[in-house]
């Protein structure tokens, strides 16, 4: 007898759970990001020279990945060739400083302003457990590393509350150049504290719903550092 029943076939789909497989990351990639992250966090100070082979050897990679890396590195402005053959971590100039961290005062500001208006208690409760721990750190003399992770944590949960995209996605296009302001402010104990101070006065207004005076408060409190480290800047020192 003839089987007559239909027969389902299971339609052909994109299958739950599955992505594409992340690409295998060259070893010039990963040295790139290792040496960037150690020039922005201030761990290789500028004008410091990248020896090649010293890099090689410390890094446990032969000198080609070496050489991507530092390529990379001078066409995004954070090293320069020297006289010779080698290469240095560029320093920072004085309109380079103002620039950044005038517009960085600019969106932060405005970012903040809109925090305020989507504030609630669970936003209010992430800054205050944040600004505690700052404080924890600081009256315990932590390392300016945890500072200025902690420091960047309060600022990135008001980026976030913002609400926008756009927005968080242009000051994320500053971060790396944020990082390498925020170790020499932080490595001031004044600074540090005046800091905490600054965050604990934002909140309250965020608190009261005064979106005018947080945006004020968060202007004040960038356009202040970039006093201090232009002060340094004019004194002499390498930024």
């Amino acid at each position: 007898m003839k089987d007559t029943s239909k027969k389902t076939t299971a339609k052909v789909g994109p299958l739950k759970g599955i992505r594409a497989l992340d690409k295998p990351r060259s070893m010039g990639d990963v040295a790139y990001d290792f040496l960037k992250q150690a020039i922005v966090k201030g761990d290789i100070p500028p004008g410091q020279r990248l020896i090649e082979n010293q890099l090689s050897v410390q890094m446990e990679v032969s000198r080609v990945p070496v050489r991507e890396a530092v390529k990379k590195l001078e066409q995004e402005g954070l090293v320069e060739k020297t006289g010779g053959r080698g290469f240095v971590v560029k320093g920072l100039t004085r309109e380079e400083i103002e620039e950044t961290l005038g517009i960085r005062a600019l969106l932060e500001s405005y970012a903040a302003y809109l925090a305020t208006e989507h504030i609630n208690d669970s936003i209010v409760k992430k800054l205050e457990d944040s600004i505690k721990a700052y404080r924890t750190a600081f009256e315990n003399k932590g390392s300016t590393d945890k500072l200025m992770q902690l420091n960047t944590q309060f600022h990135e949960i008001i980026y976030k509350a913002a609400g926008s995209g756009k927005l968080y996605s242009l000051i994320s296009s500053f971060r790396d150049a944020i990082h390498r302001y925020r170790r020499p402010l932080l490595e001031c104990e004044h600074y540090a504290k005046v800091s905490l101070r600054d965050h604990e006065e934002m909140v309250k207004a965020m608190r009261r719903k005064d979106k005018k005076k947080v945006e004020e408060l968060v202007r004040k409190h960038i356009l202040r550092g970039m006093d201090i480290i232009i002060k340094e800047f004019d004194a002499g020192k390498t930024v």
